[in-house]
């Protein structure tokens, strides 16, 4: 049996209500998060054990963490107030997410061609 349309109009009324809310707790929770710690020099101080190129490497992943709690923040508030969104869109910062190239690491390479071989038994 067909659905009524004023039970139809009920569940997409419930339904958008919902999704509403939804980005609502989406933005609260992003606004409650506090940022990671990018300051070199207080990274040395909270991991004084950590290297250079860790702490270098851990400034640069806290980085990707503020910044994508910015987006998410950024993009909650516009879903909710399509107003609010900047002209042109979020900026990207693709510097921080570019792609970066390492090394061959021939004992990945020896895994990976033993993993391949007991695959195929």
């Amino acid at each position: 049996m067909p659905k009524k349309s004023s039970e139809k109009s009920r569940l997409r009324r419930a339904i958008t209500h919902q999704l509403y809310r939804s980005h609502e707790r989406l933005l609260e929770e992003a606004l409650e998060v506090t940022p990671e710690v990018t300051d070199l020099m207080k990274l040395r101080e909270m991991y004084p054990h950590y290297d250079v190129d860790k702490l270098l490497r851990l400034q640069r992943l806290n980085m990707k963490i503020n910044a994508a709690n910015d987006f998410l923040i950024e993009e909650q508030s516009a879903w909710l107030d399509p107003s609010s969104r900047p002209q042109g869109g979020i900026p990207y910062d693709s510097e921080l997410f570019a792609e970066r190239e390492f090394e061959v690491d021939s004992e990945e390479l020896q895994i990976k061609s033993e993993q391949v071989d007991i695959d195929e038994q």
